[in-house]
């Protein structure tokens, strides 16, 4: 038998079929874009139209598949089996909540845009909700508030300024669970991220008395007034599994957490000075970098790399990839991923980049134009992901180009990259 027939005949390991990249697209949005979010049948946005009205948006095919009102300010996206849920922010009115602002969650048909439920966070003091994920068939969300929080009847109040927050949502409404962490200071939860059974979570704290499920947060100076980051896992009943700790003599800011195909959870945040993880000492090239930090499945210490340039950079969001994770955030003057040098135009310019676990920048895209660009969102889709960007005059993302909205306020673009 010749020698291809005989190894096209012989059985091999069975393979994994690879999921295709998905279809490069870029849509102008005449809004403000607060959270972006897409399956495998189509991609979604929250567009913040005033101070009181959301529009959600579904795109199939590039096209609009329907549009769904909801009353407050537009939030974060998370895509379910058959629910898509937003974050809303609420102010005292119309609707009866306690706190200014409350955070609200909506729960949105997928199929048709219409509303299914929504659950409120409301507070003595205030709540705001920073993070939503999907999670089997129901929701986890992540967020902050002042005073005594109260979601459906679940109660808990804070330690001291603000305190963090976190809640499994099941898919009919319900509260199955509402955990909180922090201390005396001012303590928040900023990012949520599941894969599987698992909960990942990381936010900021600034006291040395914080805790999260009876385990303190240890803070890189004991005295300092300052905010460190943590990362942490709980299991399925909101219990902490591990947690960890990073930080320095400066406030470090939280952009958000995800959970790779290789079990690892990756943190975003924007650092300043010398920032300390672990055993590594990191001194920033500017004002301010990006920082990404993965930690491995029982919290042990990995890659921590900085990202940034001589000005003030900094990260804004963050999603996996299979093994890879997409971050994306701001600079100005000129920054260096791999081997390009980006350079900002008429102000702050913003970078989506794809990382392995080892920090190393596999895929990097600019965002640049003649005005101000900001990455509001990022969110996996299958074969890729899909990010929003706000744009305050022409804007190009590589070679799409966006035209000056009529508003600059108001320019926005739903961008779809392949993962090729």
């Amino acid at each position: 038998m010749p020698l291809l027939a005989l190894l096209a005949a012989c059985p091999g390991r069975p393979q994994t079929p690879r999921v295709p990249p998905a279809a490069d697209a870029t849509i102008a949005i005449d809004g403000s874009i607060r959270g972006v979010a897409g399956d495998a049948a189509g991609r979604f946005v929250s567009v913040e139209v005033d101070k009181a009205t959301t529009t959600i948006r579904a795109y199939r095919n590039n096209a609009v598949a329907w549009n769904a009102p909801l009353a407050g300010s537009a939030g974060p996206l998370a895509v379910g089996d058959k629910l898509l849920a937003c974050i809303v922010s609420k102010r005292p009115g119309a609707d009866t909540v306690r706190g200014d602002p409350a955070a609200a969650v909506s729960a949105i048909d997928i199929a048709t845009g219409k509303p299914a439920w929504q659950i409120v966070f409301d507070s003595t003091d205030w709540a705001i909700a920073s993070s939503v994920a999907a999670h089997r068939d129901g929701f986890i969300v992540g967020g902050l508030f002042g005073g005594t929080l109260r979601a459906r009847n679940h109660v808990v109040s804070s330690a001291g300024g603000s305190d963090g927050f976190v809640a499994r949502v099941t898919a009919t409404g319900d509260i199955a669970w509402l955990v909180r962490t922090g201390g005396a200071g001012a303590d928040g939860v900023q990012g949520v991220a599941t894969s599987g059974d698992r909960i990942a979570i990381a936010g900021t704290f600034t006291s040395s008395g914080a805790e999260l499920g009876g385990a303190t947060l240890a803070p890189y100076d004991e005295r300092s007034p300052f905010g460190d980051a943590f990362a942490a896992e709980l299991d399925g009943k909101g219990k902490a599994k591990w947690s960890q700790t990073f930080g320095g003599k400066a406030d470090d800011a939280v952009a958000g957490v995800a959970i790779d195909a290789r079990g690892n959870v990756v943190v975003a945040a924007s650092v300043r000075e010398v920032v300390h993880v672990g055993s590594a000492q990191l001194v920033t090239s500017g004002q301010s970098d990006g920082i990404l930090v993965w930690y491995g499945e029982r919290g042990e210490q990995g890659t921590a790399v900085l990202v940034g340039g001589l000005e003030f950079d900094g990260l804004r969001a963050i999603t996996a990839v299979g093994d890879k994770v997409i971050a994306g955030g701001f600079f100005s003057g000129s920054i260096k991923l791999a081997d390009r040098t980006l350079t900002a135009g008429g102000g702050d310019d913003s970078f989506i980049a794809a990382f392995d676990h080892n920090g190393t920048i596999a895929l990097a895209w600019h965002v640049g134009g003649d005005g101000r660009e900001e990455l509001a969102s990022l969110a996996s889709i299958p074969g890729g992901f899909v990010a929003g960007v706000a744009h305050t005059a022409k804007a190009s993302i590589e070679q799409a180009q966006l035209a000056a909205p009529k508003d600059p306020m108001r320019g926005g673009a739903l961008v779809v990259r392949g993962m090729r």
